[in-house]
């Protein structure tokens, strides 16, 4: 498999157990063989070509300086402020130590304790330290004291915002993501800038909005879904380089969306709540219909 299909697979394989590219399952078992392959091949060479190859797992280039102690076949690296390590990176970290300890310990690295290493490290997780923005009331411009026309604008604002038409050229973001785990062509994610934009503007419109008190919660819960699903995608944008996050972006995005729809439904339960009518040809009536 190409190298970034290999990353996502092993990937995958870790959070899901399996995973199907191009109708092929890759299991557990694929993926710790993939891992001991690269540990042997590494073994037969310096450090530093170890080093290579775990960078083939999708970790950052800079993970040798981070991760690798000086030696006389590493070059170091100078530059003192580094990002948090990804997901990808602290999987990199942990083959990388396992090894070292086997190393070090005097075990000679055979095929067999390869895929001992392999095997540990794959039992780990891995979560980046990347989150979502979060909000809170204090963001938002609360009306206290409200009436009924107020609460049918509050519907048609928020129904105008999201239901905003997407750009000409935006793809489902899952689709997107799911071409490039099936091409490897890190082209196929540009198009996720047009998603991540759409749904910014939704956080940032929604933020402007003036919301009556008895919406503060579902309002609140609406605005941190789409900041989650932003956060999710950006993740998935980043799959060339960390693809173990962006495989964990895709479970964070299900439940973003899954929160999404709660918060939607405890706006409608409001609405009719509160005998808040909209004709079909108002913005509101999508929280309604």
């Amino acid at each position: 498999m190409p190298r970034i299909i290999a990353a996502l697979a092993i990937a995958a394989a870790l959070i899901f157990g399996v995973f199907i590219i191009k109708n092929k399952i890759t299991s557990r078992a694929d993926s710790t063989s993939l891992i001991a392959e690269q540990i042997q091949n590494a073994n037969q060479s310096s450090l530093q070509a170890y080093a290579q190859e775990l960078q083939s797992l999708g970790a950052a280039s800079d993970t040798s300086a981070v991760l690798l102690p000086t030696t006389s076949d590493i070059a170091t690296g100078t530059d003192a402020t580094l990002p948090p390590p990804s997901a990808t990176d602290l999987l990199a970290q942990n083959i990388l130590e396992t090894y070292m300890n086997a190393k070090q310990s005097g075990v000679a690295v055979s095929s067999d304790v390869a895929t001992q290493i392999a095997d540990n490290v794959l039992s780990q997780p891995y979560q980046d330290s990347q989150t979502a923005k979060t909000y809170s009331a204090a963001n938002l411009k609360i009306e206290n004291s409200y009436s009924a026309t107020d609460i049918v604008d509050y519907g048609n604002a928020v129904g105008k915002i999201i239901s905003a038409p997407p750009a000409a050229n935006e793809q489902f973001e899952l689709n997107v993501f799911e071409a490039f785990a099936n091409s490897g062509d890190e082209t196929a994610l540009s198009s996720l800038s047009l998603n991540i934009a759409r749904y910014k503007k939704m956080v940032s419109s929604l933020l402007t909005v003036s919301v009556p008190q008895i919406f503060v919660n579902s309002d609140i819960g609406l605005i941190n879904s789409l900041s989650e699903i932003v956060d999710s995608i950006q993740k998935m944008q980043n799959a060339p380089t960390d693809p173990v996050g962006a495989i964990n972006a895709t479970t964070e995005y299900e439940t973003a969306a899954h929160n999404l729809v709660s918060a939607l439904s405890a706006e409608k339960a409001i609405f009719l709540k509160e005998n808040a009518t909209f004709s079909s040809s108002q913005p509101g009536y999508i929280l309604v219909k």
